[in-house]
């Protein structure tokens, strides 16, 4: 197999992981954008209350992404 049909493949595959890279941000719902926006607050506010409460806020997220996920 000549080298340049590699080259051609990985550039297939990097268009692929770079199209995919774009559309996620994209995909995710805005609830989920909205409990990540106040953790990021609340951190910069209030590191050790963020601290505490750092495994509630990223829960909140992925079961919102989650609600999203089923009803697409």
């Amino acid at each position: 197999m000549p080298p340049e049909i590699l080259y051609g493949i990985g550039a297939l595959v990097l268009l692929g992981i770079l199209a995919w890279a774009v559309i996620m941000p994209r995909l995710k719902s805005p609830k989920a954008r909205a409990i990540r926006e106040e953790a990021i607050r609340e951190e910069y506010e209030a590191p050790d209350q963020y601290a505490e409460d750092q495994d509630k806020l990223a829960a909140k997220a992925e079961e919102a992404e989650k609600e999203t996920r089923k009803q697409q």
